[in-house]
């Protein structure tokens, strides 16, 4: 999955949205064609994935273990 910046001025994939896409989503095959989107839907979208998942840190490999703490 890639997400690109639009070559070509296409109106954006969103209902009801009739603003210029700016970002095109591909996803290599699964979808027959890609997904474009506007600024402002692109920004929508993220708030909503990021209210669903948040992202965890991964462990550093250099931390010290909880007996070297002390």
């Amino acid at each position: 999955m890639r997400i690109d910046i639009c070559k070509n001025q296409l109106k954006c994939d969103f209902y009801g949205c009739k603003n210029l896409a700016k970002y095109s989503f591909s996803t290599k095959g699964f979808i027959r064609r890609d997904l474009v989107f506007c600024e402002d839907c692109m920004k929508k979208m993220f708030e909503c994935f990021s209210k669903l998942m948040v992202p965890k840190p991964i462990d550093a490999p250099f931390k010290k273990n909880k007996k070297e703490r002390v």
